[in-house]
């Protein structure tokens, strides 16, 4: 049986806070009949690894609250939390169900991530991603997010660029402090960065970047080949990278670069966003 197949009573968190390097949890759900035995669950997203932490249960007029604590300089034997991007839920039952119930949040509490420092100055961040569910981020490396669509890729003749131009919903994810888009050849490790303007706007983030073809101030332009295209956001100690999808319409130029004409496109709906540089 996996996760999405078991059923569970869908708890939430009224508080996240730090006291130290303790992060305290606190929350809530109503069971439905006699109270269950919990157990946290961490579990981290790229190594698979997983973590049981022991939670305080009290119930009352058939609401249930608990109540964990997860040390992260010492929670695994005396040593800290492994770096990485760890999933926070409940093990529910007896003995513990093999899926966790995620945890996301209580209406109204506030959404912004609470950091700490580890010895060596290694990042932990507790925070709502953009599904809503509570995750802790330690060493801050950049993990992916999903995709997004852009709003629209067009040239700009008289810079020799291309514009990718896009939004984000700010009532999903926390205001960046940063914004790059990603150029990559996952067969070859290639990969191009182009700083990404961003403007704050009514429930939104828009980003533009401009992708140079045929000079650049810094370093060479873009590249002959196919390029997939991400964005990266920045946050306090945290990125995360958004596989972008093509807009509806895409570029189909022919530029001069090095006494040679070069094919600049872009892909198109519904296909993920690539950018191509090649013979015309």
């Amino acid at each position: 049986m996996d996760e999405a197949e078991v059923a569970m009573p869908d708890p939430h968190l009224t508080e996240v806070g730090w006291a130290g390097s303790v992060l305290r949890l606190t929350g809530r759900f109503e069971p439905g009949g006699a109270v269950p035995e919990i157990e946290l669950v961490l579990h981290e997203q790229d190594e698979g690894g997983r973590l049981r932490v022991p939670v305080a249960v009290e119930a009352r007029n058939g609401v249930v609250t608990f109540a964990a604590e997860v040390d992260v300089a010492s929670v695994m034997g005396g040593r800290p939390l492994p770096g990485g991007l760890w999933d926070v839920g409940l093990a529910i039952g007896s003995p513990p169900a093999p899926g966790t119930v995620p945890l996301g949040r209580a209406p109204g509490m506030d959404p912004s991530p609470q950091r700490r420092f580890l010895p060596g100055s290694v990042t932990v961040i507790a925070y709502f991603g953009i599904d809503g569910l509570l995750k802790v981020d330690v060493g801050g490396r950049s993990h992916s997010a999903g995709s997004v669509r852009a709003d629209g890729t067009r040239w700009n003749g008289e810079r020799a660029e291309i514009v990718v131009t896009g939004h984000l919903d700010l009532r999903e994810i926390s205001m960046p402090i940063s914004g790059t888009l990603l150029l990559t050849q996952p067969a070859s490790d290639r990969r191009f960065e182009v700083i990404a303007m961003l403007e704050e706007q009514p429930d939104r983030l828009r980003y533009t970047a401009a992708v140079p073809v045929t000079r650049a101030l810094i370093d060479d332009p873009l590249p002959r080949g196919t390029w997939d295209v991400s964005l990266c956001v920045g946050f306090s100690g945290m990125h995360r990278e958004l596989r972008l999808l093509a807009p509806d319409e895409g570029v189909d130029v022919q530029v001069w670069r090095r006494l040679r004409h070069l094919r600049v496109t872009s892909s198109t709906a519904p296909d993920p966003l690539t950018i191509t540089l090649g013979r015309a």
